[in-house]
């Protein structure tokens, strides 16, 4: 576990759209411009953690908090925020523009994944906007880019986890859930659990 010294505990948040390259590469310029922004601001407007919007990096959104970690149930019903509006939003679509919908949209041709993780950062002040540094913001930017296959997810690191069952108890988190891990350049092995959206709402009930 990282020592913070004198930098600020953090929570991080990271809601990545998936299938964003293939989109931006393949759709009518109109349709894209209108469809991923729209989603950006119906994800951010979704936030009911509270939480500080760091940037928007095209397809992702850094989302963190500092001070208090939020309660791990309400990290949970963020999670299925995120997802039953993007779910919720793409299905517009279905209507609005049947034609790009088939093409660009059905069969999940977009997903979500998102990134928690809990670290330390210190904040800098750069022209008038704040700006994380840190290596734990490195790390919750770097697993946007790991080895697993699956479209959708919610991936919860390991110093999140611990530090939620040090603050609450981990009930919340099943020891069943997959595991998995990568190794960075600088930074070393990121241990990690991970769910589907289907897992993650059976492991809410």
């Amino acid at each position: 576990m990282n020592q913070c010294d004198d930098l600020l505990p953090a929570f991080f948040c990271v809601p990545d759209i998936t299938g964003f390259t293939r989109l931006i590469a393949t759709a009518d310029i109109e349709f894209s411009k209108e469809i991923i922004p729209g989603l950006l601001r119906r994800l951010v407007d979704s936030n009911i953690l509270k939480m500080n919007v760091g940037e928007i990096e095209g397809d992702a959104i850094f989302f963190y908090r500092t001070g208090r970690l939020p309660a791990a149930a309400r990290v949970i019903k963020q999670c299925h925020l995120f997802f039953s509006t993007f779910e919720t939003y793409i299905a517009t679509y279905k209507k609005s523009h049947p034609e790009h919908y088939e093409k660009h949209l059905a069969d999940g041709q977009l997903g979500l994944k998102v990134i928690i993780h809990y670290g330390c950062a210190c904040p800098a002040n750069i022209k008038g906007r704040t700006k994380l540094i840190g290596k734990d913001v490195i790390i919750a930017h770097r697993l946007l880019k790991n080895s697993l296959d699956e479209n959708e997810y919610i991936l919860f690191t390991e110093d999140y986890v611990r530090r939620v069952r040090r603050n609450y108890g981990g009930v919340i988190f099943a020891e069943d859930w997959r595991s998995g891990s990568e190794t960075y350049e600088y930074i070393g092995e990121v241990k990690y659990n991970y769910l589907t959206p289907d897992e993650f709402g059976r492991a809410e009930d």
